[in-house]
């Protein structure tokens, strides 16, 4: 059941709609939310043999002028004919245009080595396809990227052309494909370990449809208000995100359920986020397209700092699937614009998400099941939360266990189904603390 704490001075808790209104018993047939433990996953990590192929032995020159990129590639396909080994970049500061990568490859960055990503577009464009990534490794299998160095892509020279709309009008040109930093596509056994990663033209680090990959102690770093340059935007199985930092003008972390790996499979699982720092940014976030499905994630003792927002999940109609068994322990959170924000509509609210009347359930629905929210302290926020579900797929069976959030407003709780508030408080300035649909419909009587 819902236990409520009641707060002197000027802290409100409004806990006499909580108790018949959104505690609830588990409807039957659910299943049970996964233990604590459940979601632990272990990655294999590469295997790659120990010879070195140093980039300024293939006439590479780190001056950040030098075109660098027909050395890399030579070294990079000495290293793959020989079975492979370490690509080494010492210090300096080494200039390339895109280029991919092979298996069996450690891109290693010592102290001091910048790799500087060009600027001119010309160097990414293919013709009749969008602009070349960066760094590429398509069906690879044990590759790694380590060392404390940094990649840079000097993205501060694409910001400013992103056109945001996607509808331009008549007469101006399309939106502009900016490069990814770094992708792997459909890799196994993949780790990035130690480097710092930094303005990105687009999003930072994507491993899509990947499995057994660990991205392990790395920096993630871009101006606030640089456009859509997420952190990290993974999908595929079993991956470790742990002790990373990531300051970014978008989602710090965004899992994209999207593309299947195997059939009849969700396109994600089996993910343990760890040990982060979230800084500037949109937080810990599932979606905005969710049709391939998530199972089991398990995010702990994380830091939330001057985000957007911090537990987010956001899919709409046409774009969502089944989310399911995701567990959030241990995270702390300051000055978050919204901590707990979970949308059944992206990438926009109707003003009313209450009078939007039920559609057909789809395989392209939004759904958001067994969720467990626990240890979670939340300071200095201006509301306590956004829960939207849809009247044809409410959100369904939360807990919210050991939970302490204090914030200017309270929860917006719209279509939902199971909602349980254990041993926790929400410290509001202003009533009430769950902030429901009014005039209450029959539909939301029933969704919430």
């Amino acid at each position: 059941g819902a236990a409520f704490n009641l707060k002197p001075a000027t802290w409100l808790v409004v806990a006499a709609v909580i108790g018949p209104v959104i505690a609830g018993a588990r409807s039957s047939g659910q299943a049970a939310l996964p233990a604590a433990s459940s979601a632990t996953t272990a990655p294999s990590l590469p295997s790659i043999p120990d010879r070195v192929f140093r980039i300024t032995d293939y006439g590479a020159v780190g001056d950040g002028k030098t075109d660098a990129t027909g050395s890399l590639n030579a070294a990079i396909a000495a290293c793959a004919k020989a079975g492979g080994g370490t690509v080494d970049f010492p210090p300096g500061r080494f200039l390339t245009r895109p280029f991919l990568l092979a298996s069996k490859l450690n891109l290693h960055l010592t102290a001091g080595a910048a790799l500087l990503l060009a600027t001119d577009p010309k160097d990414y464009e293919e013709p009749g396809k969008r602009n070349r990534n960066g760094i590429t490794a398509d069906d690879c299998h044990d590759i790694a990227i380590t060392g404390s160095g940094t990649i840079d892509g000097q993205g501060g020279t694409w910001w400013p052309r992103y056109v945001k709309t996607y509808a331009p009008p008549p007469g101006t040109l399309p939106p502009m494909h900016r490069p990814y930093m770094l992708t792997f596509s459909r890799c196994t056994r993949v780790l990035v370990e130690g480097v710092t990663l930094t303005n990105s033209p687009s999003f930072h680090l994507v491993p899509a449809q990947c499995r057994d990959v660990t991205l392990r102690n790395i920096r993630i770093l871009a101006p606030a208000n640089a456009p859509n340059t997420d952190g990290i935007d993974p999908s595929g199985w079993d991956y470790l995100i742990t002790g990373c930092t990531i300051d970014v003008g978008d989602d710090n972390i965004a899992l994209k359920p999207t593309g299947k790996i195997a059939p009849d499979q969700p396109s994600c699982r089996d993910f343990v986020i760890e040990h982060c720092a979230f800084r500037h940014g949109h937080g810990m976030s599932i979606g905005g397209q969710t049709s391939g499905g998530l199972e089991n994630l398990l995010v702990r003792d994380c830091t939330f700092e001057d985000t957007q927002a911090g537990i987010r999940m956001k899919a709409g109609r046409g774009s969502g699937g089944l989310s399911e068994n995701l567990v959030y322990e241990r995270l702390t959170m300051k000055r978050v614009k919204v901590p707990i924000y979970i949308l059944s509509y992206y990438p926009r609210v109707p003003d009313d998400p209450a009078a939007d009347p039920a559609q057909p359930v789809a395989a392209t629905t939004p759904i958001w099941r067994h969720i467990r929210i626990q240890d979670l302290t939340v300071a200095d926020s201006p509301e306590a939360g956004r829960i939207i579900g849809l009247a044809e797929a409410p959100v369904e069976d939360i807990e919210f266990i050991n939970v302490r959030i204090a914030a200017a407003k309270g929860m917006q709780v719209v279509h939902t189904r199971g909602i349980r508030f254990i041993r926790s408080d929400v410290l509001i300035r202003k009533a009430p603390s769950i902030r429901l649909p009014t005039p209450a419909t029959a539909a939301t009587k029933r969704g919430i």
